[in-house]
């Protein structure tokens, strides 16, 4: 589960600093790679890692907000 979340996180960051018109999906990938790994985490009862992670949903609902809807 771990390296599948690193291949979407490798992809999002690739598609969001090449500045394409796709570019935009990236948020929607890293958005899906930390709901999996924020999973991961609470199973595990990595409490840190999924406050982390919660963190970084915030943040990527609020990109996939400004690149898509404004």
């Amino acid at each position: 589960m771990k390296w599948i979340a690193t291949f979407i996180f490798l992809s999002a960051g690739t598609l969001l600093s090449l500045n394409i018109e796709i570019s935009r999906f990236g948020f929607l990938l890293f958005f899906a790679g930390h709901v999996l790994l924020s999973f991961y985490f609470v199973k595990h009862k990595d409490w840190a890692m999924a406050t982390q992670n919660g963190f970084f949903i915030f943040i990527d609902i609020l990109g996939i907000y400004r690149w898509w809807f404004v």
